[in-house]
């Protein structure tokens, strides 16, 4: 699928002016306040100071990705260089990089992309030294070490594997290389296989000579420091590099689209994935805020155009989006959705039906303002943690070489009308520029004919009802916008085999109708706020969540209390989602590691719920009907059972009040137990073969351990943190040493009931006995001999980062505390283990890690073409997904 890139927004000189109406201007786009310095050698620096969290994100960002590559088109180098940096750089070695920042408590990884290669530090604001060091070993003085070399270009391969399994990276690649003829847009950034086994160490090593150097680099910091100070760190670790002249790169010119363009491609799925694009201008032409417009109108929200009539109505599609792809090199808009295969000639056709109104009809101006407040809460939602503060100032640099253009083009997109959208639309949504591809089943890729066109962290306080209610609100004025989340208990442990994937058809029918709204009037309502509602069933939770700008937070609690309280499950609305769940489960098959992990599951838990998939089994989400709804709402419906958070831009009193009234009719009750007290069944060692039509073998081996509530869990969090990250010994054993897989870690499944430590690696199929065997005996050496010490701090490090990092966002926070509290662990939880996290005795630790991962042998589940005849298994019943620890 086409990823829509909001990076800087458009150039002030080409929006001037600021809106005199609308939701920007009450609820402005804060200005970056950022400083700009230029050290002798050319390397830019851009500082943002905010001390609303002791934090830091430092980005180095590199003028060079897939399209600047030149003589070397299509080998990946740019990504292979962003690889190969990691490998050793100054006086570091391999992992040692990953290692100095982890033992700041911080977080180090990177992106490479058409147009840049970005690297990015999180950390704790005493980090900061050491993450410029890191940063500028990378950038500047990278070895390339041989003996790492051809290691490396064997994970690439792996990762290219990966994505030929991904029926989404492979839909995206199919789109770009038809729209494009000439432009180096066409070539995937990872590279062609084999032009990438073409490139050697020392064309990869030339190439981050030449590109990386501090003309063609800048640096941006935000957070929690002093600017005078930060710029002498930049200086004391950047200003030994070079200025050197980088040769410019010519960009080919793509001659103009004379007609349809259409490509559809077979992939081992039961969903056709299809996608319509039409090329557009740039970043920095005028029209581009009213192409972002038009694609919020067609394709953002459930009131979106396409969502309503082609989903809704229509019933053709199983999810539909659309957006304006804009870098400045010239972009995309796009429409993209799911359908039955039969079904997509029709959603074609209705797809264009569709953009023919926005071409020679006018949007009401309704429509319009609700699309520039979801623009603007979008880009609002962008700026609540450090990371996406830097990226902003970042993007917004490197694409129009000015901190604060997404505030000028938040101007402008406010300044769009209906007539603006009429005539884009139909300058450049034309049926000869149509390009128009799909990812269909085996079998069924007949080319349709053409169609004809159709400040500090604030306290949280808590306060509870007398019927039961428990309110968390925490007071948070940095930005104008609030964030609700109401959970309850419930999730799988409230289903059973015969009514699993109850919770998930619960979810999405409950926000389609209440006594006196309409599921249009829903969405219409929270979306003309510019805000969002949606809500989810988990592994032991249900919730309903709700993000507004600040002026609508008493609508939007008042929306949320209709929605939880009052649902009225319209039968159309849940035939229309059980449609859409039913095509979920069919997917499911698609993901090797959900296929490993859901058989691990099923025989580590047997009958009890914690087997199921919350999406349910095809037979189980056949046989759901309205009243079994009706009576899952109700079980969970008792005021001690929620537990609602509201974060954000409000005062505490007016919170309480408006609480009061919006839920006085939830009626008093205990929390809700469900199944917490059934017995899993006794551990019973085996290991699982699953054939796979994929290119990749995925293993998954896991070890029963403890209930959410467990005084072991600190531990194992440690030890989970100790074994998760690039400077692990699994990861430095596994991968690093013997290049025997792409991906390796571990995860831990969680919940009300007694839960699963979990190993796992993504590796090619002939590697999957050798990859097996090295991590079985990593895992007994960690249940053997523990944690060295240093593992330990580290980790330490690593979860406090973490846990300051989660602070950052009213959404995520919200979320987590409402859970802590629903949980029985007090919404504190993580405020009042700091100090056993930070204590707790290496002794302890490595006692915890022989007593869970040591006394029992594991189950193990594998996926791989060469465990059958390669073609994908048949559909089995479904049990559960991981969840990340």
């Amino acid at each position: 699928m086409l990823a829509p890139v909001s990076p800087a927004r458009l150039d002030s000189a080409g929006i001037p002016g600021t809106a005199d109406s609308s939701a920007s201007a009450s609820l402005e786009f804060p200005l970056s306040g950022a400083s700009l310095f230029t050290l002798p050698n050319g390397l830019e620096i851009l500082i943002q100071e905010d001390h609303s969290a002791p934090l830091i994100s430092a980005q180095t960002w590199v003028r060079t990705g897939s399209i600047t590559e030149g003589a070397l088109r299509g080998s990946g180098v740019s990504h292979l260089v962003e690889h190969m940096v990691f490998q050793g750089a100054g006086d570091r070695g391999p992992g040692e990089l990953a290692k100095a920042v982890q033992d700041t408590g911080g977080y180090l990884n990177a992106y490479t992309s058409f147009d840049r290669t970005v690297y990015w530090i999180d950390t704790l604001r005493e980090g900061l030294d050491t993450a410029l060091g890191v940063l500028a070993d990378l950038t500047t003085r990278a070895t390339f070490p041989e003996t790492e070399f051809e290691k490396e270009k064997d994970v690439i391969r792996r990762e290219i594997d990966m994505g030929k399994d991904d029926p989404n990276r492979v839909l995206s690649q199919l789109m770009f290389s038809t729209v494009y003829r000439e432009h180096p847009f066409r070539e995937p950034v990872i590279g062609h296989l084999g032009l990438f086994n073409a490139v050697d160490r020392a064309a990869a090593y030339q190439y981050y000579q030449e590109r990386y150097q501090p003309g063609n680099m800048f640096v941006v910091l935000v957070g929690d420091l002093r600017t005078e100070e930060a710029r002498a760190l930049v200086e004391k670790h950047f200003g030994h590099a070079t200025a050197r002249f980088a040769a410019p790169v010519t960009m080919p010119v793509e001659p103009p689209q004379g007609g349809r363009r259409e490509m559809h491609a077979e992939f081992p799925t039961e969903i056709t994935r299809m996608e319509l694009a039409w090329r557009i201008p740039g970043l920095l032409h005028p029209d581009t805020p009213a192409l972002e417009v038009l694609g919020v109108l067609a394709g953002t929200g459930r009131t979106a155009r396409l969502h309503r009539e082609i989903r809704e109505r229509q019933g053709l599609v199983h999810s539909i989006g659309a957006g304006a792809y804009t870098p400045p090199q010239g972009g995309l808009c796009y429409v993209s959705a799911e359908c039955d295969p039969d079904k997509r000639v029709a959603a074609e056709a209705a797809i264009l039906a569709q953009v023919e109104r926005f071409r020679t009809e006018l949007v009401p101006e309704a429509e319009v303002a609700r699309a520039r407040r979801q623009f603007l809460a979008d880009q609002l939602g962008s700026l609540t943690t450090m990371r996406g503060k830097a990226s902003d100032l970042g993007g917004n640099w490197h694409s129009a070489h000015h901190a604060d253009f997404t505030r000028s083009y938040l101007a402008a997109i406010d300044r769009v009308t209906p007539e603006d959208i009429r005539r884009v639309a139909a300058t450049y949504l034309v049926p000869q520029g149509i390009t128009s591809v799909s990812l269909n089943p085996p079998g069924k890729t007949a080319v349709a004919a053409e169609v004809k066109p159709s400040a500090k962290n604030p306290e949280i306080i808590r306060h509870v009802f007398p019927n039961g209610l428990t309110l968390l609100v925490r007071e948070d004025a940095r930005l104008p916008m609030v964030s609700m989340t109401a959970s309850l208990r419930g999730g799988l442990l409230a289903e059973t085999p015969e009514t699993n994937g109850a919770g998930r058809l619960l979810a999405a029918a409950i926000v389609k109708g209440t006594r006196t709204r309409t599921a249009d009037a829903i969405a219409e309502e929270i979306e003309n706020g510019g805000g969002s509602l949606g809500a989810e069933s988990g592994g032991s939770s249900f919730s309903v969540a709700a993000h507004v700008l600040q002026p609508e937070w008493r609508n939007g609690l008042l929306l949320l209390a209709d929605v939880l309280l009052h649902p009225v499950f319209p039968e159309e609305e849940i035939e229309r989602e059980r449609t859409r769940q039913l095509a979920a489960i069919r997917q499911e098959e698609d993901h090797p590691s959900f296929v490993a992990f859901r058989e691990l599951r099923r025989a580590a838990y047997g009958t009890h719920p914690m087997s199921m998939s919350r999406n349910g089994t095809l037979a189980s989400v056949e046989s759901l009907d309205r009243e079994t709804l009706a009576m899952l709402h109700r079980s969970l419906l008792a005021g001690g059972n929620v537990v609602l958070s509201v974060f954000g831009d409000v005062v505490f009193e007016y919170v309480r009040a408006a609480v009061e009234e919006a839920f006085a009719a939830l009626p008093a009750g205990p929390r809700v137990e469900h199944q917490t007290a059934l017995t899993v069944p006794a551990w019973t060692p085996s290991e699982l073969n699953l054939p796979s039509g994929k290119r990749q073998a995925f293993l998954a081996t896991a070890f029963p351990t403890v209930d959410i509530r467990h005084p072991d869990r600190v531990a194992l969090d440690l030890i989970d943190e100790a074994c998760s990250d690039m400077a692990s010994r699994f990861f430095e054993r596994i991968r690093e040493q013997h290049g025997l897989a792409y991906s390796v870690g571990t995860t831990q499944i969680l919940g009300m009931s007694p839960g699963l430590f979990a190993f796992y690696l993504s590796t090619a199929p002939e590697k999957l006995e050798f990859a097996q065997a090295e991590l079985l005996s990593e895992i007994r050496n960690l249940a053997e001999n523990g944690l060295t010490a240093e593992e330990l701090d580290r980790a330490r490090r690593t979860w406090t980062g973490k846990q300051a990092m989660q602070r950052q966002s009213n959404a995520g926070l919200g979320q987590q505390c409402a859970l802590n509290e629903l949980y029985g662990l007090g919404y504190d939880y993580e405020d009042r283990i700091m100090d056993r996290v930070r204590n707790l005795p290496l002794q302890v630790v490595n006692e915890t890690a022989r007593r869970w991962l040591g006394s029992l042998e594991p189950i193990i589940s594998r996926v791989s073409p060469s465990l059958g005849d390669g073609k994908p298994p048949a559909l089995l019943p479904s049990t559960a997904e991981p969840r990340a620890s």
